[in-house]
Formats: structure tokens, C-alpha cells, sequence
């Protein structure tokens, strides 16, 4: 793998502490073979961790690098952790190969039908839904819109604070074929800007396709306002929400297309200065990543600490343990 691809990854701070590995000449040598612009933003997302995080987190560069060495390693063998002690003991690296290594053809497979099925139904349900009357009524379109992108904000809020705060790889069903991209996620977050557009988009895709074959498919006339307006924010919901990996995944990639570049400064998705907040320790707010609208307001009014309070308080159970020990955070307990 070659550091010039047209996509770059941008690794945020992540774990327990400073990382003082890897010598000076090797990180010298490897910013060299990033362009001026590159270098530019990097310092400034480290200058602006370090400075509001107190320097809590491996480097840039330092996370760049194990990215890289898991590329050119794919094959190799990896271990199985039986503890959380023998997993929070781990190097990065180890648990990166081994999350990396747990994508399973199963899971391709099933991608892959989403996908394309997603496709299939999103287009039939736009071609339905462009009639004339709908067209001279574009204020459905827009306000359905503007309502489906906040609700499509708020909803990968609360899959992706799920995912990261409750279960592990061995919970039944979504541990390793959904909570395992999390984990991978948080322990080298540049490696998701290897993922192809099934693996980036599967999930998400997945979630969307039964909403979806019923506006495809459904006994849904556009013949009324209320219609209109349902399906166009259904199908603007679905699109939002089978977009929001790819635009999570543009949060964390340099030499994004100019338009994607445009959308993220001006807010309409999620921008990278945005995402940068929920990439410190210990990763508990600013979930939300499909625009991040939600964001600042849900952190003014500590609702995901709340919610994780009433979980703890019916269940039992503490928030981010398993997440806490593939990131080499010490529990809270």
C-alpha cells in the first residue's frame, strides 16, 4: 500500500495515553510523503487534540503507521483473545489484524444482496414518486427532506452510541457481524477508508431495504399531500441513512472530492473537525454522523450520559467496557 493514494485516511487521537513509539526519522520520512495540505491539517487536528484533550492519545502518525503494516499483513494469522485482561494487554496492532481478519465471506455475501436491493427499491420508489403533481409541489420534497436528515441524524446517533457503549463480539447475532466494525472502528479508525463501497455501505443498506420495498412496492398512491409527503420523507429517510457510513467514512479521508469537501464545510454532512470530537477518550459523545446537527445539542443537555445511566440502572451493566479494553482505556469501575 502506498501513503499517495487519492483517498488519505486521517487517524484521530485514540487510546489510553501519549504514545512515545516509533522513532523521530520514521515519522519525519513518513510526513514527507504527505502533500503541504496534508500536513497542514494534520497538525492542526493534532494541535487542536492536544490542546483540548491534554495530549490524551496516540498521534497521527503513530496510528497511520499500524494501519499501514495491518495492509500489507492481511494474511498473517492473529491471535484470539480469551480475557478482557489478555485483550486490554494486547498491542493495537494484534487487535487490529484480528478484527480485520473477522470479516467473513457470510458477511460479504449478505452485503452485497443489501445493496443491491437497497438499489433496486430506491429507484423504483424515486420513479414513483416523480409525478407531475409532486414536481409542482416541491415543498413536500424540501421540508420532507430537511425533517429525514435530522431524523436520520439522531438515528445513527443511537445505533452507532449502541454499538460502541453495549455488547462485544460475542453478543448473538450483531457481535461479530456488526459490533466488530465498531471495535475495528475505534482501535486504527483509518481502516475503514480501505473498505469498498459494499463493505463501507452493507450495514447501513441492510437496515434500510424493508422500508423501502414498501415504497417500491406498496399501495401508495400520489394522489394527496399526506402521500407525498410520507413517501418523500421515506425515501429521504432511507437515502440519508444508507449514506451515513460513506459520509462517516469521508469524515476520516483526505482529498475528499471537492463537492464532498464543500458539503462538510458548510455543514450539510458531517464535517471532520466535527467527528474529531467523539474520536477522544473515552469516545462518549458527539455519536450522531450523518450531518451532526444533533450533536452540540444533545451534549448540552448530557442525554447520552443519561441514557447510559438508565441502562445501568435497569441492567446492571457498565457502559463501554468491551469498547474500553480493545482501546486500551482502564474501566471506569
Amino acid at each position: 500500500m502506498t501513503l499517495m493514494n487519492s483517498n488519505k485516511p486521517i487517524n484521530y487521537i485514540i487510546g489510553s495515553g501519549a504514545s512515545e513509539e516509533g522513532s523521530v526519522s520514521d515519522d519525519i520520512k513518513l510526513k514527507q510523503q504527505y502533500s503541504k495540505a496534508e500536513q497542514a491539517e494534520a497538525t492542526q487536528f493534532e494541535h487542536d487534540d492536544n490542546k483540548n484533550n491534554n495530549n490524551n492519545g496516540d498521534n497521527i502518525i503513530n496510528n497511520r503507521r499500524i494501519d499501514d503494516k495491518i495492509q500489507s499483513q492481511q494474511d498473517q494469522s492473529s491471535f484470539k483473545p480469551t480475557s478482557e485482561k489478555e485483550l486490554y494487554n494486547t498491542s493495537k496492532e494484534d487487535k487490529a489484524r484480528d478484527l480485520k481478519n473477522r470479516y467473513t465471506s457470510t458477511k460479504r455475501t449478505t452485503e452485497i444482496v443489501s445493496v443491491t436491493l437497497f438499489s433496486i427499491f430506491l429507484v423504483i420508489s424515486i420513479y414513483r414518486m416523480l409525478t407531475w403533481h409532486f414536481v409542482k409541489n416541491i415543498w413536500i420534497f424540501l421540508s420532507s427532506t430537511v425533517l429525514a436528515m435530522f431524523l436520520a441524524d439522531f438515528f445513527s446517533g443511537i445505533v452507532h452510541w449502541a454499538a460502541d457503549t453495549w455488547g462485544s463480539l460475542d453478543t448473538p447475532l450483531v457481535g461479530n457481524s456488526f459490533i466488530r466494525s465498531f471495535r475495528e472502528h475505534h482501535v486504527v479508525p483509518t481502516q475503514m477508508t480501505h473498505h469498498d463501497v459494499i463493505e463501507t455501505n452493507g450495514d447501513n443498506c441492510m437496515l434500510t431495504v424493508p422500508i423501502l420495498a414498501i415504497t417500491a412496492l406498496g399501495d401508495i398512491t400520489m394522489d394527496s399531500t399526506y402521500n407525498m409527503f410520507l413517501m418523500s420523507f421515506l425515501v429521504n429517510l432511507c437515502f440519508w441513512v444508507s449514506l451515513t457510513n460513506q459520509i462517516h467514512k469521508w469524515s476520516h479521508t483526505y482529498n475528499v472530492h471537492p463537492f464532498v469537501g464543500f458539503l462538510q464545510k458548510s455543514g450539510i454532512i458531517l464535517s471532520k473537525r466535527d467527528h474529531a470530537i467523539h474520536h477522544r477518550n473515552p469516545f462518549d459523545k458527539y455519536y450522531c454522523i450523518t450531518n451532526g446537527w444533533l450533536n452540540p445539542w444533545l451534549a448540552s443537555i448530557n442525554f447520552w450520559k443519561r441514557l447510559e445511566n438508565v441502562v445501568t440502572l435497569l441492567t446492571g451493566v457498565l457502559p463501554r467496557t468491551d469498547d474500553g479494553a480493545w482501546c486500551g482505556i482502564p474501566s471506569s469501575s
